[in-house]
């Protein structure tokens, strides 16, 4: 990986030079970047990056590059240089076509379109060295590659970085470690004091929430009948005979022994199993690396990073980008209380979405994939993340590609997702849904594990078809 990766610090020192060149003559740059926690997370850090160098920029959060091309025609979107965070590779072309010869930065992660960059255009993207944008390193931290070519006490945007990387659920190695270029971004964290490094159970809040409410808060895994349920987890925590007060102290996940752990790990199997779900698999993702910021208080949402990514989350899901455009930049204060208050709602509101996948109807099975059919009760800013659950939460069979769509005016959201076998196999959802979109007129792509689209509600039926097609014929069935 060392040649692949000297050559992303080239792309990544040439992607800077565009942007200081930018700086020095003053011009306005259009930071635009998607509205997930890996892309707030590398906007956050560009954002910190230029208000420290003193430049002219603002920065808008699209949930889809239409809304950016939608923009440009309105002549809203104008500026001098624009900077593409977490989203453009896949459409190299139709930015040219819309934009022309106007300086471009391209940071993304995605599998890129086939096409000749011109020479005003600067294209950072992991594939074009040889890397795996899904797993080696994504935009956040190919974000922080640029952020410290143009200053290198940009160091401090290390955890954030690492932040988004999780938030794109990249830690794909042994015991949820983040591997490839992302774990020299860690590395260079833990060097730095900004980061520490553990394992142990991956519950949030752990060193300041009761255990049941921690048990209760974690989101990564999603724990079905858990995530969101108190009570429920307050009664099994109980049942297992591990104390839940010290006195009049409520204990938390540091304060229990390795058997009191044991107990909590074993009794957490056990009650998923009783519910029929795949309790093997959740298994594997609920005990690994803890990621810390040390730099924040242990009483935050931000202390723990997969939290963080969360709450990043719940900012862009909910129509409030900036806000986690802003945290992850740096800013605190009442933001941060606002932001918190977001996550609560989301994740009770995400837990609800989940409930909607168990009631009947709301699944179609086919012969190669099974199909959530959020319609129109599950917000399409949500979809995404709802997969991402649903994949990671036991309940889609080990054979089968979830595809997950929400509708929004006569158009239907997206989002697919594979699992580590499948991959191992040969699917690469990204070029599926990416070739079948654009047959049906609409757009798509992303990673081989994980992929999204956006078409006319018309050809749900249609897209649904030749998706299974496809990925019956990539698993070789």
């Amino acid at each position: 990986m060392n040649d692949a990766y000297e050559r992303l610090l080239s792309s990544a020192a040439k992607a800077a030079e565009f942007i200081e060149e930018c700086v020095e003559q003053d011009a306005l740059l259009l930071l635009v970047c998607h509205n997930d926690a890996d892309a707030l997370s590398s906007c956050g850090i560009m954002v910190g990056s230029l208000w420290r160098s003193d430049a002219r920029f603002l920065a808008r959060s699209v949930n889809r590059i239409d809304e950016f091309f939608q923009q440009l025609d309105e002549g809203s979107a104008d500026a001098d240089c624009i900077v593409f965070l977490d989203l453009g590779s896949g459409y190299v072309k139709e930015i040219y076509n819309k934009i022309g010869e106007k300086k471009v930065v391209i940071i993304d992660h995605h599998q890129p379109q086939s096409f000749d960059i011109p020479k005003c255009y600067a294209h950072l993207n992991p594939h074009l060295q040889g890397l795996d944008g899904a797993t080696h390193i994504s935009a956040s931290g190919l974000a922080y590659l640029v952020s410290k070519a143009l200053n290198e006490e940009n160091y401090i945007y290390s955890p954030i970085a690492v932040v988004g990387a999780l938030g794109d659920l990249q830690d794909k190695d042994d015991k949820r470690r983040l591997g490839g270029v992302n774990a020299k971004i860690v590395e260079e964290a833990v060097e730095k004091g900004l980061m520490q490094v553990t394992e142990d159970l991956i519950l949030f809040g752990r060193s300041f929430r009761p255990i049941h409410a921690a048990l209760a808060s974690t989101s990564s895994p999603f724990l079905p009948g858990l995530t969101g349920r108190e009570d429920v987890c307050y009664s099994l925590v109980t049942s297992l005979g591990i104390k839940v007060k010290d006195g009049d102290r409520w204990r938390v996940l540091a304060d229990l022994t390795d058997e009191e752990k044991s107990k909590l790990y074993n009794g957490i199997i056990s009650f998923l199993a009783s519910k029929g779900l795949a309790a093997g698999n959740i298994a594997k993702e609920l005990i690994g690396v803890i990621y810390e910021l040390t730099e924040e208080d242990r009483w935050t949402y931000l202390r723990d990073a997969r939290e963080f990514a969360w709450l990043l989350n719940a900012c862009g899901k909910t129509g409030n980008a900036w806000m986690g455009i802003a945290i992850a930049a740096g800013v605190r204060g009442s933001i941060l209380e606002e932001a918190q208050k977001l996550l609560e709602d989301y994740r009770a509101q995400m837990a609800k979405n989940i409930e909607l996948f168990t009631r009947p109807g709301s699944v179609t099975n086919m012969e190669h994939i099974i199909v959530f059919n959020g319609g129109d009760l599950i917000d399409e800013r949500q979809v995404s993340s709802l997969a991402s659950l649903i994949s990671s939460s036991g309940m889609i069979p080990q054979d089968k590609v979830l595809i997950a769509w929400a509708k929004h005016g006569d158009r239907v959201k997206v989002s697919a997702r594979a699992n580590r076998s499948q991959v191992e196999k040969g699917i690469n959802l990204g070029s599926i849904l990416s070739d079948v979109a654009n047959a049906v007129g609409g757009r798509g792509g992303g990673h081989n594990i994980a992929a999204g689209a956006d078409l006319p509600a018309e050809m749900l039926e249609q897209f649904l078809k030749e998706v299974d097609k496809r990925v019956g014929s990539q698993l070789g069935a």
